[in-house]
Order: C-alpha cells, then structure tokens, then sequence
C-alpha cells in the first residue's frame, strides 16, 4: 500500500526525519492474527493511583515538594534531609523551608546539585563534591520515599484492567519508579520479578535474600523500567569510592530487587520501617546481603555514632546500605553508572517498537528533557518497513499526536486519540481492541 508523502522545505532536522520515515514505512500496519503491543508509560499512568493509605497521589516534577509537604515525612527524624537543607541555604542563600514552598520543580533542584557535583571533581574539590554527593543521595532517598508512601495501598484498579487486556506476548515500556503496574500484573497474569523485568536479578529479597530461581520457559509480559525502580537496590555509592575490591560483590549490572518481607530486616541502623505492602518499603532499604573490604583485604567495619535524641531501630544492622537504584529526574542522565544495565533494557524497548502491531501510549508526552526517548522513537521507525497502529491516551494528547506526524512521519488518520485521562473508569479494554 503506497503512502501519501508530505514535504515540508524547512531546516527542521526533525522534518527532514519525517520524509525519511514517510518514504521507509512501505506499507500501513502489518496485518497479523495476533497483535503484538507494546504499551508505552509515563507519569500520567501513575497519576491513575487514588487508593493510597496518604490519600494523595503521586507526585509530578513541578508538585513533588508540595505532595512531600503533606506527608508525614517531615516530621520524621529517621529522614535524612539535613544535606539537602544546608546545600539549600549554601547555594541559594534561603532558609529550606522557604525555597521548597515557592514551587521550585524537583528536576532543576536535582539538576542543580549534580552538575555542582562535576564541577567539584573536575576542579578536584574532594571535600566538596563529597558534600554534594550526600545531598544528591539524600534526594534520592527521599524521593523514592514520597513514591513508596504514595504506592503503599490495595492494587490500582485501572492498572489491573490494564493489565488484564495483556498478553504474554506484549511488552510494557514504562519511565515510571513506582511499582503499580507489577503488583497488578503479578495479580493478573504470571508475571513475577524473577524474569518479568527481562534481566535476571543478583538477589530478590523475599523475607531474606534468596536466589532469583530456575527461569520459567512460559512466555510472560516483559516489563521494560527506563528510569529504574524503587524496588531495584545497589550499593551506596559512598561504599564505593576506594574500596575497590567491593567491585567482585556488586558490579554495575547487578540489580537486587526487593519483593516483600514478614520480619523487620536488616537495614541502616537498624531503622526498619513496617506496614508496607508488597514491592514498597519504608525509607531505609534492606542491606545487602556482603561483607565490605579495604583495598588492602581488611573487613569493614561500620560504625554509627550514637543518636541519643532518636529513636533507636528495632530491626539488625548487618550487610552493606543500599540505595534504590534509579535514574533520578535530572537534565544529564547518567544512564552509563550501572554499566550496561540500561543500554539492555532501551535496546530491548527498541526492539519492541520495531516490532510492535500497535503502540499504546498512556500518560506519556515525551518531556523536554527525555531527549534520549525521542531519539528511540526516531532510531527504531527507520529500522521499519510498515507503519504501527498509534493510540495516545492523555487528557492533553495534542502535542504527542503532533509528535508523531511532524517528527515521526505520521499522518494523522493513523493516529487514534483518547482524549481522557487513564483511570479505573475509563474503558481501557476498548482501547485495545479498536
């Protein structure tokens, strides 16, 4: 089938990309007896979630200091926050109270300390950089914790209509952290983090740290996390500095996932949190399960000093801290840390648009700042002989539609709009099916 091809004479590199692409698709969307799908997920997916024990949802860039506002993560000494507060008076010169009340968006205060964080190293301000780096660990934690807090509750209604319209052959690509959409998989279909995530975990802890088990041969959903998870945990990074020799325990792509536990585990301080649900945990992540070591071959020992004013943990305090490993909200995305984890898994998601019937995007615009994601849309397209089906589910879908026909080399007859939001009452079963 012969396509209409539109011209557009304009210095656009993205244009000049658009009659590529018009001029490779040979044909409309294959025709097959099963349809491969490949669901595309972004905020606007999590943002479905309103059956959270805090009764609010999940946060965006622009609104995360102001859901952690109405948490009860403040007023919670176990929380970390004291790196964060002196970089707020040192670079910005305001009390922290202040500065996160005056809608300050999370991806340029994030952005802010990590590139003071380069340039303290390449000017070799050792001091500095360390100072820099604990805060940039302290939003991390703490971001991770708003999500966890949000997440903890029954399973998302719409996520388990989403999930039961899937098939074993499809695949979900998501730039979410949260892990709404495994827990309503694991209860639909049999999804489960052992192979579910494409990649074979180092460890899953599952009330202890146990191996990630015989792979099934059974065809199941794969879940492609773009920007990590939550539940994924590494190293510290301040464990890594010269203590080289920790490289043999936990090399960049090894990921250990944690599931769920009955007992308090081991953590920092022993400062375990209880009443999360599965794939959710309170701010302290469980240790890993290692022995740390000097360059020299010395064990390790870690000291905390006392905190006479805190409470004290209930839980042991053995094994090495982790840290959820994730691609935080920043400009420069360091995608490279965890050696070749997630190359694999962006390698993995372009394949599924290369070979993927239909693409169904939900709450996904395609930020400014994901450069990277449309460079994957691009790449893949020219790597096609035939069109896919595209379904944009959003309540503001104008300018993703747009995307698709001026940058992508879509006409816009190809493209079914929804123009709603993802939630447990829309019909997402007729989206699928039209």
């Amino acid at each position: 089938m012969g396509l209409k091809v539109s011209v557009f004479f304009t210095n656009s590199g993205y244009n000049r990309c658009q009659l590529i692409l018009a001029l490779v698709f040979k044909g409309s969307y294959s025709e097959r007896s099963c349809l491969v799908k490949l669901f595309i997920l972004g905020a606007g997916a999590s943002k479905a979630y309103s059956d959270s024990k805090t009764g609010e949802k999940m946060p965006i860039a622009c609104d995360f200091f102001d859901t952690y506002d109405k948490l009860n993560i403040a007023n919670n000494l176990w929380v970390l926050q004291g790196q964060i507060h002196l970089y707020v008076m040192n670079k910005f010169g305001v009390d922290p109270y202040t500065y996160f009340r005056s809608g300050i968006d999370i991806e340029f205060f994030h952005s802010s300390i990590e590139a003071d964080i380069q340039k303290e190293i390449e000017a070799g301000n050792k001091n500095e950089s360390m100072f820099h780096q604990m805060s940039y660990n302290e939003l991390i934690y703490l971001f991770s914790f708003v999500i966890n807090e949000i997440q903890n509750g029954s399973i998302s209604k719409a996520h388990l209509k989403l999930a039961a319209c899937i098939s074993e052959n499809d695949v979900i690509a998501t730039f979410n952290w949260d892990t709404l959409i495994e827990r309503a998989l694991e209860n639909s279909s049999n999804w489960n983090t052992n192979q579910g995530y494409s990649f074979t975990p180092k460890s899953i802890y599952r009330n202890g740290w146990k191996d990630s088990g015989n792979q099934s041969n059974e065809p199941m959903v794969q879940l492609l996390k773009l920007h990590g998870s939550t539940n994924w945990l590494t190293v510290h990074p301040n464990m890594l500095g010269n203590f080289t020799t920790l490289n043999r325990f936990v090399k960049p792509n090894d990921v250990y996932v944690y599931e769920s536990t009955e007992e308090p585990y081991s953590c920092h301080r022993g400062r375990y949190m209880k009443g999360y649900e599965r794939l959710s945990y309170g701010y302290y992540p469980v240790n890993l399960d290692m022995v740390a070591y000097s360059p020299d071959g010395q064990e390790i020992e870690f000291f905390n000093q006392p905190k006479p004013h805190l409470k004290k943990g209930i839980a042991p305090n053995e094994g090495v801290a982790s840290i959820p490993l994730i691609i935080p909200p920043v400009k420069e995305k360091k995608y490279d840390q965890y050696g070749e984890l997630f190359d694999s898994l962006w390698a993995k998601t372009s394949e599924a648009i290369q070979k993927a019937d239909e693409i169904i995007l939900i709450g996904y615009s395609f930020p400014i700042t994901d450069i990277k994601s449309t460079e994957l849309f691009l790449k893949s397209f020219m790597k096609r002989n035939s069109k896919p089906k595209i379904k944009i589910l959003d309540p503001n879908p104008e300018k993703i539609a747009e995307k698709f026909i001026y940058e992508f080399g879509f006409n816009k007859s190809e493209i079914q709009v929804y123009k709603d939001y993802f939630s447990e009452n829309f019909d997402i079963e007729k989206l699928i099916q039209n």
